[in-house]
């Protein structure tokens, strides 16, 4: 019989949380808490195969006592074993240290299939269940929307999101697999039995039941730590004009605005050239994983985490290496543009990169093997820090990555910054954005995953050297998922793509309604901009979902940003905190949007974005 371990995990409700002024920590007395969206999700589909299929199913939650009613209500909807790891000694647990808990406790119970949702809300990190599959050593499949069992239950076929598609695996057992909230199937109805939740015994696990090394659990078994807790402030002109009555007028201000922001910009040199003295020597240098596109070009995110490490690599007089991930095997790729390693050294160069380690048969490394061929290069380099995007593609690798070295991972941070010390600071968001905590690790390298769109980029200098190659020798696959059958499926069109270096961008929020999406994109192609949308929007079908901006979807940074019929959520608005000028437009004069905007309109989002766009092509 398939055993499936579920791991839960309880937290707060994010709007309901209020930072303290003083104290600059986040109250939570009375403040609602509840099983992980995500995880749920991964829940109703492991009930769901334990009614057909017959499969057994076990919760696991590490948390304090109050954890115990989210594992209460997993009793209800079914599972079979609820196994709650709670002990003082597991407090202060970072990533590193929650997924060796998890991953010892999956051990006893012997599941052939863990399944967690893609992150919690609360930090929003990703990184726990990638871990757990590196400390079993089982393949790991990320963001499955649709999953279903293969024949005689030999294993899964899952369908898994991407940056700019979906990736179909057939894989054998054992698994570990992370769910995302928009499941292609419906969500099993599963009435809760309350007597069975209230009844049914919840074991309790303590350090002592897990066995293995204590220090490795805790605290004590954590190599990153939260060093102060920051509120994020955004300052915006916050102006709002009733267009209600008097359409012409709202649109007349958001023309001029438009015009004004856009002038201002196309007479701006965006970007700075790298300045850090050239070492090529990649040891002890700042790492940069630069990631390409399935059509082979450099992504943007990489002249981001350039920018931040040309700073870091000239305050600590070091210099700057760059590592290049693939996200598909030439064979899926079929149109990929074919580049030599001299070519990609020489485009790397120009952006800030002293030296670039490739395998020798090829440009990159492939997600899968990136941990495994990784790990003895880092080990025998020692770089300072190791700076990654917060893609899809950089939330697979780099925690698989951080488990072989036993060190501290931030993921999905804001940026770095470099303490009085010498440390570095990995800034990172969590609560739906309200804070920001500056991150610290006890271990080298100090390694971070950075939100794309949250950075400057740098410009590459035509007049750079290309970056000296350092042959990484061979490459090691990894064992667990040998015998994969893979296929790719692209999603992505050429507006969304064009999401990540526009300087304009048009968002569809849900009260901008279906049919006003064409009048979005004409908008967007009169200002030179590209259009993305809300996660509603998105989930609609309406947009692809690679278009989503927001804490779960993309953060853009443009130079203007023009929001029509969004609500403006914490978690959206945090997707463009570092736009240049913003106006929002709804008909609800009371939307939370005009808190975060610069010129807000109220009027009905679909008339105002058509006259608009009439007005600026008009001249």
């Amino acid at each position: 019989m398939l055993t499936i371990a579920v791991c839960v995990k309880q937290v707060p409700e994010v709007a309901e949380l209020t930072l303290d002024p003083q104290t600059r920590r986040l109250r939570r007395e009375g403040v609602p808490l509840a099983i992980n969206p995500f995880d749920r999700r991964a829940l109703l589909e492991a009930v769901q195969l334990k009614e057909t299929a017959g499969a057994g199913v076990v919760a696991i939650s590490m948390g304090p006592p109050s954890a115990e009613s989210a594992l209460r209500e997993c009793l209800g909807l079914g599972v079979d074993r609820a196994i709650h790891l709670c002990d003082p000694r597991f407090g202060g647990a970072d990533t590193l240290a929650t997924a060796r808990a998890l991953a010892q406790a999956v051990r006893r119970v012997g599941a052939e299939m863990v399944m967690a949702g893609r992150a919690s809300i609360d930090a929003e990190t990703g990184q726990v269940a990638p871990q757990v599959a590196e400390m079993l050593g089982r393949a790991f499949l990320p963001g499955v929307r649709r999953m279903s069992l293969l024949a005689e239950g030999a294993g899964l076929r899952v369908e898994c999101e991407g940056d700019d598609g979906a990736v179909t695996v057939e894989a054998g057992f054992p698994v570990v697999v992370t769910c995302t909230d928009r499941w292609k199937t419906r969500a099993p109805i599963v009435m809760p039995d309350d007597e069975r939740a209230a009844s049914h015994p919840v074991e309790r696990w303590s350090v002592d039941d897990l066995g293995g090394d204590p220090s490795g659990y805790g605290q004590a078994g954590s190599p990153t730590w939260v060093e102060d807790v920051r509120p994020v402030e955004i300052a915006r002109e916050r102006r709002v004009i009733d267009a209600r009555e008097d359409l012409a007028s709202g649109v007349a201000a958001a023309r001029d605005f438009v015009r004004r922001v856009l002038a201002g910009n196309a007479t701006s040199v965006r970007g700075r050239i790298p300045d850090h003295r050239r070492v090529e020597d990649p040891r002890g240098a700042i790492w940069v994983v630069v990631e390409r596109s399935p059509s082979g070009a450099i992504r943007p995110s990489a002249l981001e985490l350039m920018g931040a490490a040309d700073d870091l690599a000239s305050r600590l007089s070091v210099g700057v290496a760059a590592v290049v991930v693939d996200p598909l095997p030439e064979a899926l790729a079929p149109g990929r543009r074919s580049s030599s390693a001299e070519e990609i050294a020489a485009e790397l160069g120009r952006a800030g990169a002293d030296a670039l380690l490739a395998p020798r048969a090829g440009l990159g490394v492939l997600p899968w093997d990136f941990a495994p061929t990784m790990e003895p290069v880092v080990r025998e380099f020692a770089p300072r820090a190791v700076l990654a995007p917060a893609s899809a593609l950089g939330r697979e690798v780099m925690p698989r990555l951080a488990a072989r070295l036993c060190v501290g991972l931030t993921g999905d941070a804001l940026g770095v910054e470099l303490a009085a010390d010498g440390a570095l600071l990995q800034l990172k968001p969590a609560f739906g954005g309200q804070v920001v905590a500056p991150i610290r690790s006890r271990t080298r390298p100090e390694m971070t995953t950075i939100r794309p769109g949250m950075l400057d980029p740098l410009r590459p200098d035509a007049m750079r050297a290309p970056a000296a190659l350092v042959v990484i020798e061979s490459i090691a696959a990894d064992p667990a998922l040998a015998g994969l059958r893979i296929s790719w499926e692209p999603e992505v069109d050429e507006d969304t793509a064009a999401l990540e270096v526009a300087q304009a961008v048009v968002c569809v929020g849900f009260g901008l309604g279906k049919d006003g999406v064409e009048d979005a994109r004409a908008l967007a192609r009169v200002i030179g901009g590209a259009i993305g949308g809300t996660r509603r929007a998105c989930d609609s079908g309406w947009l692809p979902r690679q278009a989503q901006i927001g804490i779960s979807g993309r953060s853009v940074a443009p130079a203007l940003y023009l929001a029509l019929g969004v609500r403006g959520s914490f978690n959206h608005v945090v997707g463009v905190g570092r736009a240049g000028a913003i106006i929002a437009v709804n008909r609800d004069p009371a939307a939370e949007v005009f808190a975060s905007c610069d010129l807000g309109i109220v009027a009905d989002a679909r008339d105002f974005g058509r006259v608009l766009a009439g007005a600026l092509a008009g001249g």
